[in-house]
């Protein structure tokens, strides 16, 4: 993955200040992309996105915060807590699409075509590694404290929510206009 990889999307421009100062700044030269739905359909899908990304902070932290075997169990907790990163990713790549305005640069289209879906689709599946490890502590029989359910619970609430913002990233497809 290349680090520049929109960097032919802009083109560097000089400018004189009134001070006599050069000043540089950017243009973006790259294809203008526009929603497939439309407009009103991508924003409310990047609400409806946001809406579970905050909804899934509040099961994360809902299912930390009790006492519970699970959290002091590392098949059950490691993978449980990694799924922070790709939540956090998401919730700021949706930031980024609800600000978003037609016409979309190439960077936008991107992520709303390819690294959105897929942070929704790693936190579904560490939350629901997760939740796996602690059916595993059930069956090995350990002593669950009264935190588990709420573990459990949050677990499942996190990887729900996950993958009802999944769903969303469809209302955010982008694409060139044809002949253009």
């Amino acid at each position: 993955m290349s680090r520049n990889r929109y960097v032919r999307d802009y083109r560097l421009v000089e400018n004189i200040d009134a001070r006599g100062r050069i000043k540089t700044t950017y243009e973006y030269i790259g294809k203008a992309y526009y929603y497939v739905l439309s407009p009103e359909a991508a924003r409310r899908g990047a609400r409806r996105a946001l809406i579970c990304c905050a909804a899934g902070w509040l099961a994360f932290a809902g299912a930390l915060l009790p006492l519970s075997t699970a959290a002091r169990t590392v098949y059950v907790a490691l993978p449980f807590a990694f799924a922070a990163l790709p939540l956090g990713m998401m919730t700021a790549l949706t930031f980024g699409q609800l600000s978003a305005k037609e016409p979309l640069e190439h960077r936008l289209a991107d992520q709303a075509q390819n690294r959105c879906p897929a942070c929704s689709f790693f936190t579904a599946l560490l939350s629901g590694a997760g939740l796996l490890g602690e059916g595993v502590n059930l069956l090995r029989g350990l002593a669950l404290l009264p935190g588990d359910g709420l573990f459990s619970l949050g677990a499942a609430a996190l990887m729900a929510c996950a993958l009802t913002a999944h769903r969303q990233w469809k209302a955010l497809q982008s694409a060139p206009r044809p002949g253009k």
